[in-house]
């Protein structure tokens, strides 16, 4: 598939299309990003909406698809991009530290997830707006214990909602993942699935920032490459 001249591609997403990086505990952004490697290879300007922290909920609540939806021009090629949903399966983890026997709930459920992102995929496409959805990087459930959630809330506290088991955090996140797809299923969207390439890959970890979270330069590298690969190979 070529990617038309004409099209007006816009990003929504979170802190993975933003490009940002984890380097000594600080963050940044890459200058070679996913979506940076992407615009210069199809010679395409690619508007990005990603911000750090960003949440479907978050996007829906501010209104962000509607204000789009007011401006595009139906003479160009309209695309959206919902890079979105690493954010919507986290935990308020402070929180989960004070109370870490009671029920705690992602900042957005699978459920309210899944309306949020069928709704706003019917809104676009009622406007004639291509919708391209992508999966979750796989988290290092492990390293995101002990370099992100041990430094914000008590450990000892949190491993104890996670009933001992880290790889939970795994999971609330493949849940949410599993969501995109039976949206993108659902709604006949393209997919980008680079999660499962990332889990192909015996050493994907080399493809992640220190945080356990963020794809590091080669991990933006390899979903470039990969997404290019997949765009040739659509009709």
């Amino acid at each position: 598939m070529q990617v038309p001249k004409n099209a007006k591609i816009m990003v929504f997403g979170d802190s993975v299309p933003k490009g940002i990086v984890t380097e000594n505990n600080k963050l940044k952004v890459l200058d070679d990003n996913v979506v940076n490697l992407l615009s210069k290879h199809y010679d395409v300007e690619i508007q990005n909406q990603s911000v750090y922290g960003q949440t479907l909920k978050r996007i829906c609540e501010k209104g962000l698809i509607d204000d789009y939806i007011k401006n595009i021009k139906r003479k160009n090629k309209n695309i959206v991009v919902l890079s979105i949903g690493g954010n919507d399966a986290d935990f308020n983890w402070v929180e989960v530290a004070k109370t870490p026997n009671e029920e705690h709930k992602s900042k957005t459920t699978v459920e309210e997830f899944t309306k949020l992102l069928n709704d706003t995929i019917t809104k676009l496409l009622k406007k004639k707006v291509t919708v391209i959805l992508t999966s979750i990087p796989p988290v290092n459930a492990e390293r995101y214990f002990d370099k992100v959630i041990s430094k914000v809330a008590d450990p000892k506290k949190v491993l104890q909602f996670l009933n001992n088991d880290k790889t939970n955090i795994y999971r609330y996140q493949e849940a949410m993942n599993m969501a995109i797809t039976k949206c993108a299923v659902k709604q006949k969207c393209k997919l980008i699935d680079f999660r499962s390439s990332f889990l192909m890959c015996r050493d994907y970890d080399k493809l992640l920032c220190e945080d356990g979270v963020h794809p590091n330069e080669e991990g933006h590298k390899y979903m470039a490459k990969f997404i290019i690969d997949q765009i040739n190979n659509w009709k």
